[in-house]
């Protein structure tokens, strides 16, 4: 997927625009990340089953999304990539808050890094 091109067609930073645009691409089908609309639903009801006092849980997803949080893409190992309109967020599928990566860029600008192979990763799988 060109995410160059994709961010060409952002007006705003926002991350549900962004999911939008990348969803009127054609995804590539031996992508290691899918973005999905409904990836957000499983995710807060992962959230919800898996919550402790070491994994995300629901005051923090209303807390994020008052900054525009949106989980926008899962990776195959069932990992989460969200954003708002400044960061990007690599949540890992244990949900544990001490292992999710910030990345101080937004959705388009990350995974552009991301397929440059700029971004370093512990969660995601190298490109």
């Amino acid at each position: 997927m060109d995410f160059q091109l994709i961010k060409d067609q952002l007006t705003v930073s926002d991350p549900q625009q962004f999911l939008s645009v990348v969803l009127k691409n054609q995804q590539d089908e031996e992508s290691t990340i899918i973005f999905s609309q409904t990836i957000e639903e499983q995710f807060e009801q992962n959230v919800q089953y898996l919550s402790s006092d070491e994994t995300v849980d629901l005051d923090d997803i209303t807390r994020w999304k008052e900054l525009g949080f949106l989980v926008v893409a899962q990776t195959i190992d069932g990992d989460y990539i969200a954003g708002t309109t400044e960061q990007t967020f690599v949540i890992p599928v244990s949900l544990y808050t001490s292992d999710i990566e910030t990345y101080e860029l937004v959705l388009a600008d990350f995974f552009i890094a991301y397929t440059n192979g700029v971004i370093h990763s512990n969660i995601l799988p190298s490109n």
